[in-house]
């Protein structure tokens, strides 16, 4: 037998109290007595006595030196111990994704409850050794073989919950390469989402709950010709019934306005804040407080989807000077930006521009001689020509930029792109367009693409190349018919967005988990990282960047480097919202699915306490009746 808790066997301290109210409890009796010769008797009979004969036949006490023992013994809380573990070795597999950070029953995660009941296992089994491993986007080998159940249950304990999106299917090759080495193993498995355990001997704990969960999943903002922003957000509703609720539009950390909103369910609803007037909006970028918050009031199963932030940038502060003959598409194109200035040149023109005063350079057709110091670039169709065979040859320091930057990889005739996931290319998920002519590179080191062709070359690519924000796109827009679709404002607002500043971080908005790349601005020598919460981290700059990793939650972060103060949001991965979807568990006969939320193999920790106050009750009624009795 076993106690979940020690401390109530200090209230067995109370037990030399209750003897020694007997040893001081005197019992007088009025009797009649017909000769005073008796009180002698008496007195001999009392100085003989002693104390302990109190004892002797004095149930009473014993009866409640009893109680207090069973009472003592329930706040314990004694658990029975399993016979010993069947298996040599047990893999304790534990979700930590986001949606695992909801709700399962009152005020108890998901989480909470795998490892609540991993801890349990742990304890109810002997002979095994354990090995314990986290899983999200990525698995994390916490303790490997150990037989000591007290480390094994604080690395099970010591699981943090995040806010990346993953399941137990990114851990799946490692639980195999573990479980290869082993005769006689199990592998115990807690999740809320789909899992593949083929092959593996394997219980799959289902934790998956059906509930209401309300999310805002996207905060923008637009700034229109005169310098008036506007703003908007996407409301999901993930349950089963109407979402009614309110949202709330803050500026830095002053609420600004709130709108009601109701979506039905499976469905999403946009919400329009009130406008913020330029004058309101030029405070707001001097200030120190740049970005907007807004989040909804409902209190559903997950709370780590109802807040999202917005990274102010001064848009209406810079100019862009596009370097084309006529585009037209290009040149519309370029307008979405808001109230940006945007001026033009022709390329032969370009050596009398001053390209110093322009944040952003748009060259369309042609690869200049040089580029310019400061200015972040987006490349259009560049002439294969120049770039052809440029990796191929020896350049003066001031061309290897072009080796940098261009990375050729072939010529289609006709090619489908594909849209690939990620900041430039947002709300354009699953879309593609055809093209004729088109460029296909190797995404260089400091890029990522946001377009592929059909041979899986990148034909679009962005990132942070030397301090600068650089995009390169390799068709011309009057190949294809994608400036006619409406998604191509929504791809240039975005392009423009991710362009418009060099940034100490490559963006603006980053998903859970994802590393943030650190550039050095000037001459500061260290970066400073505060996290959601407050908590800190100081990155050495002496390389020129720094990498910072410790993006697990959702929510606003802050970069200090020298003079400069600057802000990028993690958010919430949308997948993990879905509170209603399917949980399917792929298994062959080795694996077995609990759809319950409960462990076999679990000695609960209070089944032997009810037993016990059934005792005290029972030992109670008793005493009261031989007090009533010696009435």
């Amino acid at each position: 037998m076993g106690f979940v808790r020690l401390w109530p066997a200090l209230l067995a301290v109370f037990i030399p109290g209750i003897i020694l109210l007997y040893l001081l409890k005197q019992k007088v009796v009025n009797q009649k007595i017909s000769a005073l010769n008796l009180w002698r008797e008496a007195y001999e009979n009392i100085q003989a006595s002693t104390p302990w004969e109190k004892f002797r036949n004095n149930i009473l006490m014993y009866m409640q030196i009893a109680a207090l023992l069973l009472l003592v013994t329930a706040l314990m809380s004694p658990y029975i111990k399993g016979r010993g573990s069947e298996y040599s070795n047990v893999l304790v597999l534990i979700d930590n994704s986001a949606s695992m950070s909801g709700i399962y029953s009152g005020e108890e995660t998901k989480l909470d409850v795998a490892k609540e009941q991993a801890s349990d296992y742990v304890s109810s089994n002997d002979g095994a050794r354990y090995t314990v491993l986290s899983a999200s986007n990525t698995s994390d080998l916490l303790i490997s073989g150990s037989s000591d159940k007290g480390r094994v249950k604080d690395a099970i304990n010591n699981i943090e919950a995040t806010d990346i999106a993953g399941s137990l299917e990114n851990a799946t090759s490692m639980v195999q390469s573990l479980a290869a080495a082993w005769k006689n193993y199990k592998v115990i498995a807690f999740t809320d989402s789909s899992a593949n355990m083929q092959d593996i001997n394997c219980e799959v704990v289902d934790l998956s709950v059906q509930g209401e969960n309300g999310a805002i999943q996207s905060l923008s903002h637009a700034v229109s010709e005169d310098g008036t922003v506007k703003v908007m957000a996407r409301v999901d509703n993930y349950g089963e019934r109407q979402l009614d609720t309110d949202a709330s539009l803050y500026i830095g950390n002053k609420i600004y306005d709130v709108q009601s909103v109701t979506a039905e369910p499976g469905e999403s609803s946009t919400v329009y804040f009130k406008d913020i007037t330029a004058g309101r909006y030029n405070s707001i970028l001097a200030g120190n407080t740049p970005y907007l918050m807004a989040e909804i009031n409902s209190k559903d199963m997950l709370a780590g989807d109802n807040m999202v932030y917005d990274i102010l940038n001064g848009e209406g502060d810079e100019k862009i000077l596009l370097v084309a003959g006529k585009n037209t598409f290009l040149e519309k194109g370029l307008k979405v930006s808001g109230n940006r200035t945007v001026d033009k040149v022709l390329p032969k023109d370009l050596q009398a521009a001053d390209t110093k005063e322009y944040s952003l350079v748009v060259y369309d057709g042609i690869i200049p001689d040089s580029i310019p110091e400061d200015a972040n670039i987006i490349f259009i169709n560049p002439p294969v020509s120049k770039i052809k065979n440029i990796g191929d040859k020896k350049v003066k320091e001031e061309d290897k930029w072009k080796q940098d930057i261009f990375i050729y990889a072939n010529k289609s005739k006709s090619s489908i792109v594909k849209i690939l996931n990620g900041n430039v290319t947002n709300y354009l998920d699953g879309y593609s367009f055809g093209c004729l002519n088109v460029t296909g590179f190797k995404t260089p080191k400091w890029a990522k693409s946001f377009f592929e062709t059909d041979d899986k070359f990148s034909t679009g690519y962005l990132g942070n190349y030397n301090g600068r924000m650089v995009a390169v796109t390799g068709f011309d827009l009057h190949n294809t018919d994608f400036p006619l679709q409406t998604e191509f404002p929504i791809f240039m607002y975005n392009l423009l967005r991710e362009t418009m500043s060099a940034r100490i971080a490559d963006k603006t908005i980053y998903n859970a988990g994802e590393a943030v790349s650190i550039q050095r601005k000037g001459k500061a020598e260290k970066a400073i990282v505060t996290r959601p919460g407050g908590g800190k981290e100081t990155y050495s700059l002496d390389e020129g960047t720094a990498v910072f990793t410790d993006t697990l939650k959702a929510g606003l972060y802050n970069i200090k480097e020298g003079g400069d103060n600057v802000y990028f949001t993690v958010s919430f991965p949308e997948d993990e919202s879905d509170v209603l979807k399917e949980t399917v568990i792929t298994s062959d006969n080795k694996a077995t699915a609990n759809k319950a939320g409960k462990l076999n193999g679990v000695v609960s920790k209070r089944m032997v306490v009810i037993p016990v106050l059934v005792l005290l009750l029972i030992l109670l009624m008793a005493e009261w009746m031989v007090y009533r009795k010696r009435l």
